[in-house]
């Protein structure tokens, strides 16, 4: 993953990732401790997704004119 990318819709990129894993680390093992406790059943929460498409043109009118984001 490039360092000013960012991996998902929350817009934390993996530059700031890596540089506060120390701060966040806990945490981030601490969800995935919970799902593994919920043997699956919390997984749903992980795919939920907000959509937005964005005109291409000014004029759009069809699927085709928007680009969707996340």
């Amino acid at each position: 993953l490039p360092a000013r990318k960012a991996p998902g819709p929350d817009g934390f990129t993996a530059e700031f990732l890596r540089a506060c894993w120390t701060t966040i680390r806990q945490d981030f093992l601490d969800v995935f401790q919970q799902l593994y406790d919920l043997r699956g059943r919390g997984f749903y929460k992980l795919n939920q997704a907000l959509l937005t498409l964005l005109p291409k043109k000014a004029d759009a009118q069809g699927l085709r004119d928007y680009r969707p984001i996340c």
